[in-house]
Parts: structure tokens; C-alpha cells; sequence
């Protein structure tokens, strides 16, 4: 640990004219950054003595100045932080070490911010003047120095769903005309990077796109002219301002995050863009928050069936919903399109009588959420935040923003805001992945931004192989409402798209086992209530498995591959595995519970899961004597185990 003095440092203050350049290591001494200040102003990074990043540019174009270029350094200060922050809705777990050294730059009006964790690092620019002005552009480059192999969520426009497959090639074979959404996955060597940012607020989302053995990133400019399309339902920039935001200087700017891993399953405890967001306002309450499971409409397309009505939407369907969702203590349904005129929220469908579904459910002990399209929050928020409120609604699902520019971006925030005030939790779909938005609002519980269930309904997209890379990439960035809970599964061959009747492909296994493997404080059952009196034995072991947690431990897993997990809440431990295409046999070392514990209880793949999806088998397991317990998962199988 040659570098362990300047951890010690609780901080160090070099006076202005000290232009060499700047080290900063991580707390635990394996990765390194150097900031190059004379020149422009560029780093490269180190992990374990080899180089993972070479020279790499960062300025910006700020009204008439350029901030990082041929700029003289005033002042450097390093301070070390060891912290422990508590979430106030628990996602890996109830707390978490924040521990990190940085690095201050001071120039004339601008400063720039590193810091050195122990899984990765980031920079970020913030202005000194109290000043309006324009941003041009913003230079972030990831120069390797070799052509790694990566993974990206691969577009060629600004205007999207941010919901595709991921691409797996090196960098120099990734089509130039095209760009990514972020995180994108870096394999440099024995670690694996992955590109994001945090705290993205007033300002575009970042794209990478590549060049050469490189990614840049790429910003959408200030809309101008906004036209609606597709029968109402999008919004979309028709004409773009020639920069990216106007806005006030004296403020931070989005961090530009590189996180490090030595293992893939590193990636599952890592919290490092939720440590680098902005907390919470002081004073703020949210006690109110409620997770919990969502038995929802849409996927299953409302096929109740063995019923004295005719179901689809219309509040008979929706009393239902809510008369089973209160005998399994499920928390909250969810009222998909269709109770609300297309363009107006306050012009309620006559079929759907959303005051007394509302209060039918508060007499239930059940919460009602209600699905609406950006567009008509934009226009009536207050107006309906406060019908919502009169209503007694308990949260809100908006859907098709489908962009990331700073005009969004700001949406995002005013709706988490408001919705706060109104104290509406807050599912977002049809966006970006909104990147540490869940600190400072807690009631956002949930969002898209990740190729989902849904797509089974019409498209082989969402295939198992796709289940084991969202984790290790798309989850990093934040909660994911993915909707897992299919209660028909099919592997590959006899899967069929199906809209009526939806499937998912893998195991009946793999679908309980993303109730633990997937982090979401709000997470959707998606199939009917028929399917699950109809399979009562996994809709009842779902039905057990918390939505947050106190302990996260990754326990084994290959980024494709497979995955296993291990999650405490209170006194029980969860334990969640997926696999790929390729049937596997597992030693799975449990976490470390109490020896008294009474029982592990085991949803596991069927002896003919491999040709039958919907095959499982339940079973009491006890451990070896080191441990640990064996599970066979088939090809695009799973397991999930509750021990207490």
C-alpha cells in the first residue's frame, strides 16, 4: 500500500501556481487516476499496475469559454470521506459504506471534482459563477488501450424507448453511426468497466458511441419544436436548440462514473450511483413510502376467467383485483391504460368508476395505482395530483417519454418532485434509466429502461440469456421493473408470442427467482389471478419474498451465464440463481445465517423443465456440513430458496 499516507489525510490544500499533475488513489490502494493539468485537461486510470484507460480528454464548451482547456489550475485540495449512509427505502441493502478519496480542482469559474472509490471512480464539473449561459458541449471520452470487448444497448437515435438487446463486440466492431445507452460494459482484461453517470439533473442524458478503440459521449441538444406522433402518444423534438442546456452556473454538473470490477458478481453490491446522487432534502418526509408487490392488468390483458363477469376494463374487473389482492395481502394494484380518456386525465372512461374503485380498495387495505402517458401529466399534474389525492391514489406509472434531453430530464424531476408533495409513489416506464434520482426521491420506486417481460407478448426478444446480462449492466444504474411472474413458461422452441395468453421463456424457476435476483421496491405480478389460483404453490413462494432488503451478498455468476444471490430481510435469507442456455449443477455456499435455522425451503426446476417450462418441484433441503447446497438448474432454469 504505497499510496496509504494519503488516506490518512483528512486534507491536504496545495496553493495556487502547483501545475504538476495529480494523483488520487482508491481507499484500498488497486486503482489509481492521474490528472493531467497542464495542457488540456485529461486523466487515465490504473487498476492493479495495468493500465485500463488511457489519456482521455474531458472540457467544456460553457457560453464563450472552455472549461478544462489550456486552463490554469488555482488551487488542488484531497480530502478522504469514510461514511455510512442509511437508505430510506432499502434496495441492496439498509446501509451502506460510502468511502472514498477526492480530488478538488479549482480554476477561475469552473471546478472539477474526482473521486477514487474502492469500485470505481468519477468526475464531474461545477461552475462558480452566479450566471445563465448556455452549454455547447461536453467532452467525455473513454480512450483503451486495447480493443476490448464490450456490451451496449446499441441505437442510432436520440429518440427512443431505451429498451433493446444487447450488442456483444469489440469496440472497433461496433457500427461508428450508431451510439449506446448507458451503462455500456468494458471487458479490459481480468476487469469489468461500465460506463455511466449519476445525479443527471437540468442537463441531457449521455449516449457513447464509438470510435476507434474508444467511446464519446453524445448529447441530445435543447428541443425547440416538439410535434406529437403515433396517434397521440409521443412527444418527440422536431427541431433541436445549438446547445445542450441554459442554465444557471453556479450548480454541479452529472458525474461521469467508470465503475471497476475484479469479479462479475462485484457488480451486484456495488451502490456506486446511488452514492454519487444527491440525498434527500432535509426535513423532508417520506415515511409514508410503502413498497410492496403490484398484481397488475396489462400483461395478463385483464384474462380473469371462472368468474360471474365479463372482465376487461371495467370496475367489476377491478373490485376483483382488489377483493384478491387484499386475501394474499398483496399491497397495490395496477390500472393500466384505458380508465381515462386518451388525452385527458380528468375525463374518466364510464365503464371504469375510479372514486369508487378507490374507495372500495381503501376499504380493502389495497392500493391503487394509475398508468397515464407523459404527455397529459405534462399538461395537468397539478390539476390531477390533486384529483389523485381526493381520489385517495396511492402512485402513479408514467409511460412513452422515450427521451433523455434536458427537457426530460427536467420532467423527471418536477414529476418526483410533486408527486412527493402529493405523497404519490412513482413507477416510471417508456425512459432512460434516471440514474440516482431513487436517493433524492425516494418515492420513485421503480422504472423501465430495460427490454422487459412485456416484449414475450409480442417478440422472442426477451430471451434467458438477455435475463442474465440485465443484472450485471441495466441493474447497476438502478431499481428495474422488469414484471417478472409468468405463470405459462416455455423454453426457446415451443415458446410462441402471445398477446391474449402471454408466456416467458425459461423455467417457472427462473421466473420466482427474479423476485430476489432483481432489485425493485415495487415489483409487478404480472399474470392474472386465475393463473395463479390456478399454480398456487409458486404464486404462493413469490408471495413470501420481500421487494427490499437489508443485506445484499452476490454469491457466484458470469455475466450471460448465470447468477446467484443471497438477500436478508430481518431474520430470513432469500436466495436467488439464474441460468442461461446451458443446463448447470451448483454448490451454492449459503450466507451466513444462524446454525439454528429451521428450514431451507427450495423452488427448483423440474426433472423435465429442459422440455417442459412450467416443470418445478418444492422441497425442505438441509445443508452439508461446510455449508452448502447442491441445485441443479436446467437450460434457462433457476432456483429460488427461502431459509430461516
Amino acid at each position: 500500500m504505497k499510496y496509504f499516507l494519503i488516506n490518512l489525510l483528512l486534507w491536504i490544500t496545495i496553493l495556487p501556481g502547483y501545475t504538476q499533475n495529480q494523483v488520487l488513489v482508491s481507499p484500498e490502494g488497486k486503482t489509481m487516476v492521474t490528472i493531467f493539468t497542464e495542457g488540456d485537461l485529461s486523466y487515465s486510470v490504473k487498476h492493479n499496475d495495468g493500465t485500463i484507460l488511457e489519456k482521455s480528454p474531458l472540457t467544456m464548451k460553457v457560453g464563450e469559454e472552455d472549461w478544462g482547456v489550456s486552463s490554469k489550475v488555482l488551487r488542488v485540495d484531497r480530502q478522504f470521506i469514510n461514511d455510512t449512509i442509511t437508505y430510506t427505502v432499502p434496495r441492496k441493502n439498509k446501509k451502506a459504506s460510502d468511502q472514498y478519496n477526492k480530488l478538488i480542482l479549482t480554476y477561475k469559474d469552473f471546478r472539477v471534482e474526482f473521486r477514487a472509490y474502492n469500485d470505481g471512480i468519477a468526475y464531474r464539473f461545477s461552475g462558480r459563477k452566479d450566471l445563465v449561459r448556455p452549454v455547447y458541449r461536453e467532452t467525455v471520452c473513454y480512450n483503451f488501450p486495447e480493443n476490448y470487448k464490450t456490451y451496449t444497448l446499441l441505437t442510432g437515435k436520440l429518440q427512443n424507448w431505451f429498451e433493446e438487446n444487447y450488442t456483444i463486440r469489440n469496440i472497433e466492431e461496433l457500427p461508428v453511426d450508431s451510439f449506446s445507452i448507458t451503462p455500456v460494459m468494458v471487458c479490459a482484461g481480468s476487469c469489468k468497466l461500465l460506463l455511466g453517470e449519476a445525479n443527471l439533473n437540468n442537463y441531457p442524458g449521455m449516449y457513447l458511441q464509438p470510435a476507434g478503440k474508444s467511446f464519446k459521449g453524445l448529447f441530445a441538444n435543447y428541443p425547440l419544436k416538439e410535434e406529437l406522433l403515433e396517434d397521440g402518444n409521443k412527444l418527440y423534438a422536431a427541431e433541436r436548440e445549438d446547445y445542450l442546456v441554459e442554465t444557471n452556473l453556479n450548480r454541479s454538473f452529472p458525474w461521469r462514473v467508470m465503475g471497476i470490477f475484479e469479479k462479475d458478481s462485484d457488480i451486484l453490491s456495488s451502490d456506486l450511483v446511488y452514492l454519487l446522487s444527491d440525498e434527500k432534502a432535509e426535513g423532508v418526509d417520506f415515511s409514508w413510502i410503502k413498497p410492496g408487490k403490484v398484481l397488475w392488468d396489462w400483461w395478463n390483458d385483464r384474462n380473469i376467467y371462472n368468474v360471474s363477469f365479463a372482465s376487461g376494463i371495467n370496475t367489476e374487473t377491478y373490485d376483483y383485483l382488489i377483493d384478491y389482492a387484499s386475501r394474499h395481502e398483496i399491497e397495490y394494484i395496477l390500472i393500466d391504460e384505458g380508465w381515462s380518456a386518451r388525452d385527458n386525465l380528468l375525463e374518466l372512461n364510464p365503464e371504469v368508476d375510479i372514486p369508487a374503485i378507490c374507495k372500495h380498495a381503501q376499504e380493502k387495505g389495497v392500493g391503487v395505482i394509475l398508468w397515464a402517458k407523459w404527455i397529459n401529466v405534462d399538461r395537468q399534474m397539478e390539476q390531477a395530483f390533486n384529483i389523485f389525492g381526493k381520489w385517495g391514489v396511492k402512485g402513479v406509472k408514467i409511460d412513452f417519454m422515450d427521451r433523455n434531453d434536458a427537457r426530460m430530464v427536467n420532467f423527471l424531476n418536477l414529476v418526483a418532485q410533486k408527486s412527493a408533495e402529493h405523497h404519490l409513489l412513482v413507477d416510471f416506464h417508456g425512459v432512460y434509466p434516471c440514474l440516482g434520482i431513487t436517493r433524492k426521491f425516494p418515492n420513485v420506486m421503480t422504472y423501465e429502461g430495460v427490454l422487459g417481460l412485456e416484449y414475450n407478448k409480442w417478440s422472442k426478444r426477451a430471451t434467458v440469456k438477455h435475463d442474465l446480462i440485465i443484472p450485471y449492466l441495466r441493474m447497476w444504474a438502478g431499481p428495474m421493473d422488469y414484471t417478472p411472474g409468468a405463470m405459462l413458461n416455455a423454453q426457446a422452441e415451443t415458446f410462441h408470442a402471445n398477446q391474449r395468453e402471454p408466456m416467458s421463456q425459461g423455467t417457472r424457476s427462473h421466473q420466482v427467482a427474479m423476485y430476489i435476483v432483481y432489485e425493485s421496491p415495487m415489483q409487478m405480478l404480472s399474470d392474472s389471478p386465475t393463473k395463479y389460483e390456478e399454480n398456487k404453490e409458486s404464486f404462493e413462494f413469490i408471495n413470501r419474498i420481500p421487494t427490499t432488503w437489508d443485506e445484499t451478498i452476490p454469491l457466484d455468476g458470469k455475466i450471460g451465464e448465470y447468477l446467484v444471490v443471497a438477500r436478508r430481510a430481518g431474520e430470513t435469507w432469500y436466495v436467488g440463481g439464474l441460468n442461461g442456455d446451458e443446463p448447470r449443477e451448483l454448490k451454492v455456499k449459503l450466507p451466513p445465517v444462524n446454525n439454528d435455522f429451521k428450514s431451507i425451503i427450495i423452488h427448483a426446476d423440474g426433472k423435465n423443465a429442459f422440455k417442459e417450462g412450467k416443470d418445478f418441484r418444492l422441497y425442505e433441503d438441509t445443508a452439508d456440513n461446510d455449508r452448502t447446497v447442491t441445485v441443479k438448474m436446467a437450460r434457462g432454469g433457476g432456483f429460488a430458496a427461502i431459509i430461516e
